[in-house]
């Protein structure tokens, strides 16, 4: 009769093997994700050129002082009002029609660049109001705002 078997060994594969086959394994998970690869390549090209790889870096690297330091900023009572107001602000946007506000926000602006350009030194008299309202522009512009004081005296 054999040898009663003591201890069994484990059949090991040669590190040729496990270096072939992790390779084989490697070449195909590079050629699934090759495009993304490729656009990681240009975002690191992008930001050496841009000279700002090295600043990345840093951040990542110093992130814990970063954080720690921005999170002791944000605690100074200066603060305080911001960071209570930023979720409302934020909240309150969501509830805000983008169109409508684009527009009025647009004549706003065309408003503002007029007024900029107008002598300021000039003196307004009733008789001067009473002669604007009778130009097409001015009185289209006071009908809308008299609009936007009526819509904003009700209540939905």
């Amino acid at each position: 009769m054999g040898e009663r078997i003591r201890v069994i060994k484990r059949m090991e594969e040669p590190k040729e093997y496990k270096i072939e086959k992790d390779m084989k394994i490697l070449q195909e998970r590079l050629s699934d994700k090759k495009i993304a690869i490729e656009k990681g390549i240009d975002i690191l090209d992008a930001l050496e050129k841009a000279e700002a790889l090295d600043a990345v870096h840093a951040a990542i690297v110093q992130r814990k002082v970063i954080t720690g330091n921005i999170v002791t900023e944000l605690n100074k009572e200066q603060y305080e009002g911001i960071l209570d107001n930023i979720g409302n602000v934020l909240f309150m946007f969501g509830d805000l029609d983008l169109e409508e506000a684009s527009v009025f926000v647009k004549k706003i602006n065309n408003g503002m660049r007029v007024a900029n350009r107008a002598n300021s030194n000039n003196k307004t008299s009733v008789k001067d109001l009473l002669g604007a309202l009778k130009d097409p522009e001015i009185n289209s512009s006071i009908t809308m705002l008299l609009n936007f004081l009526k819509g904003m005296s009700r209540e939905e």
